[in-house]
């Protein structure tokens, strides 16, 4: 499970690692659209994402964290669906279309899982060891709300957690080696032969932080400090 996760970055410093544009920009050659670095996404969040555009250039796209299908007939309400099982992805009707023409990146600086039986249970920061920034698999999909205007959503994808993270939660989230990215994005390439090399927990470090990172509301550098 990934239900809340950081991006310390900003848009600019987000499109050079993951050589993607940002979109169309105003007159002034700034992008219509930006990012402050963040340290506790929760769902429903307008997120950078990185996706192939027609031409399958990569792309720096505002989609909200949470995919809602396609053929929905409603708009979004409820829980947002912001993770998708790795194993029942290309099955599932919310998600069996992205998985085979929209998938994406989610840049990413760490997540954060909770562990203990009983409340309040311990926050514990997770971060790759080597890489400050990497990113989480995902789909991605797009709502049509009204005549030209679209709701651009995506999910972060999730498999059985290794190793050391067994001990935090059951789950955790994919993730591709960088070379394997564009493969990733690629729809003419077969996505089960690409999450075939996913990364385990060998590269993760973790440790406790303040209970405050629980709130929706709490933000800041502060949240990612070692409690204590």
């Amino acid at each position: 499970m990934c239900g809340r996760y950081t991006l310390a970055k900003g848009l600019a410093e987000i499109a050079a690692y993951f050589a993607a544009k940002t979109g169309q920009a105003g007159e002034d050659g700034s992008p219509l659209w930006d990012w402050e670095p963040n340290y506790n996404i929760a769902p429903g969040t307008v997120v950078p994402v990185i996706a192939y555009d027609g031409r399958k250039a990569r792309k720096v796209v505002p989609m909200r964290w949470g995919l809602h299908p396609h053929w929905k007939k409603q708009p979004p309400e409820g829980r947002p669906m912001f993770n998708a099982r790795v194993e029942t992805a290309a099955e599932k009707a919310s998600f069996r279309t992205p998985f085979k023409r929209r998938r994406a990146l989610f840049p990413a600086t760490g997540w954060y899982e909770w562990e203990g039986v009983e409340k309040p249970k311990t926050p514990y920061y997770i971060h790759e060891d080597d890489q400050e920034l990497f990113a989480f698999a995902g789909l991605w999909d797009q709502w049509r709300v009204d005549e030209g205007i679209t709701l651009l959503s995506a999910t972060i994808l999730t498999t059985s957690a290794t190793g050391q993270m067994k001990h935090l939660h059951h789950r955790m989230p994919v993730r591709l080696p960088k070379n394997q990215w564009n493969n990733w994005l690629d729809w003419d390439v077969s996505a089960d032969a690409v999450l075939g090399t996913m990364k385990g927990s060998e590269d993760l470090d973790f440790y406790d932080v303040g209970r405050e990172v629980s709130s929706g509301r709490a933000s800041g550098a502060d949240l990612i400090r070692p409690a204590g």
